[in-house]
């Protein structure tokens, strides 16, 4: 009985034993495991006995690389009393963050309705794979192209580019020629036709209707209307003005008008040459190689803008007929640039009665000087010379001498000068040659396409 007694106390003692030291034990338990990837966050834990909160205790070996997804390893370590606890934790680095899908071009877009919608292309990009368009899915769903892509994680992204098939955009039609030509009275007026081109139907150049017609029977101005429609219904029309005019008088009739005008310009010199006209108010006509700030000067002024050359390279002018209009639509060009306008009064490099132009292709003159009129153009040569064609080689008394002897009231007076930089002479004699005028009896014009023309015989 006593040996019982015994017994039953010594058990009693060790579940006390037992008891106190599982009511005392540390337990450290993970609240959270899991982290964002590339985050400062921290896992959440905590460590306890039955009495006390031991959080502040423990301590980790390890430690979590935030830039690396997935499962990383840790140990938890306390000490307490008696107690050293060591527990192995699995904490999770976790990406959420859905990858990217940048579309070039617009979301929205139009596409011709007779037409495939031509992928612009697009990048995708993941924080943590980076880039992955090569993984990007495409389909096409409801008028739209639907962009998909999945990164490592199972994050997402869907984009959609939506197309409208449609064309709101008129078609262009661009005319052959000038916008407004010239025909003598009495001539065969040849329309030099004209190109249509549609954003979506391309040429459409044979669906061009034309409406008007040209009597150079009677003098006087008509408009050819060109109209065009696609397959859309966008419709353009634009027309072109024909002035049938008389065929002009030639040479050494006129009316006892002076028509200054100056070649190869512009040049420094041309500012000071327009003062001068300025304040003798006289208009001048300028035959120009370019354009530039003296040039729009000179348009404001009231004076005439009219072509001569873009080169000025008798090799490469009159080698052949399209090197001429090449290069006549060059200095157009630079003209159109600065002015908003294209002259059709020219003067050919050399006058039209050249013979530099047979070294370089025999009968050349002939031709141009026929198809430029057909091609809306009205050419001037001169009948007075100021032969400064050299420069300052020549001094300004030598230039008005040949300006002022050579006037006559009998004719239409076109002087030849030049306003390129080596003719300070010419400038110097300007004043001069106008106020001789003046005190003569003469008035001052620039030309324009009523102007009695004067032209030399043709010599090649």
């Amino acid at each position: 009985m006593k040996k019982l007694k015994i017994l039953f106390l010594i058990l009693i003692f060790i579940t006390f034993l037992l008891l106190l030291y599982s009511v005392l034990y540390p337990n450290i338990v993970i609240d959270d495991n899991t982290i964002a990837f590339n985050s400062d966050e921290k896992f959440e834990y905590k460590a306890f006995n039955l009495f006390t909160d031991l959080t502040n205790r423990v301590t980790f070996d390890g430690n979590i690389d935030s830039g690396v997804v997935g499962k990383q390893t840790v140990t938890g370590k306390i000490k307490y009393l008696f107690y050293h606890v060591k527990k192995d934790f699995s904490i999770y680095v976790v990406d959420n963050e859905k990858p990217i899908i940048t579309l070039n071009g617009e979301k929205d877009t139009s596409v011709c309705p007779n037409k495939i919608y031509e992928e612009e292309g697009f990048t995708a990009f993941d924080n943590y794979d980076k880039d992955i368009t090569d993984k990007v899915v495409i389909y096409e769903k409801d008028n739209s192209i639907v962009y998909t892509i999945s990164d490592s994680s199972g994050n997402t992204d869907i984009v959609r580019r939506y197309i409208k098939y449609e064309d709101k955009d008129e078609p262009l039609i661009t005319l052959n020629g000038e916008e407004e030509m010239y025909v003598y009275l009495g001539n065969k007026f040849v329309d030099p036709l004209y190109i249509a081109t549609d954003n979506c139907d391309g040429d459409i150049t044979s669906k061009v209707i034309v409406t008007g017609t040209v009597d150079t029977s009677k003098l006087g101005t008509y408009e050819i209307k060109y109209e065009v429609t696609d397959s859309s219904e966008n419709k353009t029309e634009i027309s072109r003005k024909v002035i049938v005019i008389n065929r002009p008088t030639y040479n050494y009739y006129g009316n006892g008008v002076i028509y200054l005008t100056f070649d190869d310009g512009p040049s420094y010199l041309t500012s000071q040459i327009l003062d001068i006209l300025d304040e003798e108010n006289v208009k001048a006509t300028f035959f120009v190689t370019s354009a530039n700030d003296y040039t729009r000067r000179a348009y404001n002024s009231g004076h005439t803008i009219a072509l001569h050359s873009y080169t000025h390279d008798y090799a490469y002018v009159y080698s052949s007929i399209d090197n001429y209009f090449e290069d006549l639509q060059m200095v157009s060009d630079r003209v159109y640039n600065v002015i908003g306008i294209r002259p059709t009064i020219i003067r050919f490099p050399g006058g039209s009665s050249n013979t530099v132009s047979r070294n370089y292709s025999k009968g050349i003159m002939t031709y141009l000087t026929s198809e430029v009129v057909k091609r809306g153009y009205n050419y001037f040569d001169w009948n007075v010379d100021s032969n400064d064609a050299g420069g300052d080689i020549y001094n300004s008394g030598n230039i008005y001498a040949n300006v002022v002897n050579n006037l006559s009231h009998g004719k239409t007076n076109v002087v030849l000068m030049h306003d390129s930089g080596s003719h300070t002479a010419t400038v110097n004699a300007l004043r001069d040659i106008i106020r001789f005028g003046k005190n003569n009896g003469y008035t001052f014009s620039a030309i324009t396409n009523s102007t009695p023309v004067v032209r030399h015989g043709v010599n090649n």
